[in-house]
């Protein structure tokens, strides 16, 4: 079963999703993650790409993040998927200028830093925002675990 986490940049949220998952070790998933803008984005994402690095290595999950960044969404790495995960609304309705998505995508709620609820010009502000958001984001993927299907 492969999950393919997508969020805008590929920078943040959808790295932290899939690294999560892969700490999890469970068998039989793959993990993919992807970005709606990530290619027009990618060279003014690396900053923020660091800052999730840095925030996974605090949390012991630096090891499983994918080796880059950046990668850009598209109707053939999301074909791979069985069970493709929006981050929120607005990615949802971004990538649906981009690609069809089988009925089993899940949108979730998780904001990005500079989105609405997580605006913030204070840098321990934003830093607080994005440590909320790995915990939004351990949250949903537990509960996407829990409901994955059964293999015996």
């Amino acid at each position: 079963m492969i999950v393919h986490f997508i969020c805008r940049g590929n920078a943040f949220r959808s790295i932290i999703a899939e690294a999560y998952l892969n700490s999890l070790g469970v068998a039989d998933v793959t993990v993919l993650s992807s970005g709606t803008v990530a290619e027009a984005h990618r060279a003014r994402n690396l900053p923020h790409y660091e800052q999730t690095l840095a925030l996974l290595a605090r949390h012991g999950l630096r090891d499983f993040a994918k080796p880059g960044y950046g990668d850009q969404l598209t109707q053939q790495r999301l074909a791979q998927a069985d069970i493709p995960v929006c981050m929120n609304q607005r990615v949802y309705d971004d990538s649906r200028q981009l690609v069809t998505f089988p009925a089993s995508v899940r949108i979730w709620s998780v904001a990005d830093v500079g989105e609405p609820g997580r605006v913030s010009a204070d840098s321990s502000e934003r830093d607080r925002f994005r440590v909320e958001a790995l915990a939004e984001i351990v949250g949903h993927v537990d509960q996407l675990v829990a409901d994955l299907p059964v293999r015996r």
